[in-house]
């Protein structure tokens, strides 16, 4: 079995998208835990998705 030769870039993307995520709750999260965001990160967490399926798809 061939062994995927984008899989570091992969895990850095991962590792961006969580760390994005884990912030962006912690800076929009109200008292009633009730999640807003503008459209400019949900763009960005897309944006990183892709590149992920891409890569992963292209290697």
């Amino acid at each position: 079995m061939r062994r995927n030769r984008n899989v570091n870039v992969i895990i850095l993307l991962l590792i961006c998208l969580l760390i994005m995520l884990i912030v962006n709750v912690l800076i929009h999260v109200r008292v009633y835990i009730v999640y807003s965001s503008g459209i400019g990160p949900i763009f960005m967490i897309g944006f990183i998705i892709f590149l992920i399926a891409l890569l992963y798809l292209k290697g």
